[in-house]
């Protein structure tokens, strides 16, 4: 069983940011609720066709910051300052602790498999995910990003696993599950806010939800 981490198993440390933004004199409407609406246009309008992450990122914050009456500036300011010296993705999820240590209680092999910027690991083990996992894969480390399904390669060789006997689960249809699916995996999708709106025929609202489903199938 394959993660994705940032959106699926850890969020954005949103009180992290919020402080660097009131630093500035910016308090925040609703920061962790205009983080979600505006994760969610990772599928499409930042969905593959937008490049590689120097070269969206920064529209994306703009956006956030327009979600929470922030200027792009200040957003990209603060962004910069509470992400400089370890990564904001180091929340963990609702669930996060005790999914992955009932696939592990019941023996299932679980790692993770995401598009990162090289710190992806230090920021799973803030969020005490780490030690329940057998291999982190970050996409600057290997030097290859989802979609492109070769990704993948580098957390099956390791935990002996065939493609078509591995599920992954993602935020993302366009980047995760396309990825997966070229793969050769089984794709699933996890929506914790209910806020998707790109189609796909295996989802959760829960990581619970995805552990049963999982233990299930087993």
């Amino acid at each position: 069983m394959l993660f994705d981490a940032g959106g699926t198993l850890v969020q954005v440390h949103t009180e992290r940011l919020a402080q660097a933004l009131r630093d500035r004199g910016h308090d925040p409407a609703e920061l962790d609720d205009a983080f979600w609406r505006t994760l969610v246009r990772l599928d499409h309008e930042f969905a593959p066709t937008a490049g590689v992450w120097d070269g969206w990122f920064s529209r994306w914050l703009a956006h956030l910051g327009a979600a929470c009456g922030v200027p792009d500036d200040v957003m990209h300011e603060a962004w910069t300052a509470a992400d400089g010296d370890v990564s904001l993705w180091d929340r963990p999820m609702d669930g996060a602790v005790a999914c992955l240590t009932r696939l592990r209680d019941a023996g299932v092999r679980v790692g993770v498999v995401s598009n990162s910027d090289g710190r992806a690991a230090g920021a799973l083990q803030r969020a005490g995910l780490a030690d329940l996992l057998e291999v982190i894969v970050d996409s600057a480390v290997v030097g290859v990003a989802k979609p492109d399904p070769a990704i993948f390669a580098h957390a099956l060789e390791p935990l002996g696993l065939a493609p078509d006997e591995t599920w992954y689960l993602g935020d993302t249809v366009a980047y995760d599950a396309a990825a997966a699916d070229a793969a050769g995996l089984v794709s699933w999708v996890i929506d914790h806010r209910g806020l998707h709106t790109v189609d796909h025929p295996r989802r959760v609202a829960t990581l619970a939800e995805f552990a049963d489903a999982v233990l299930a199938d087993r």
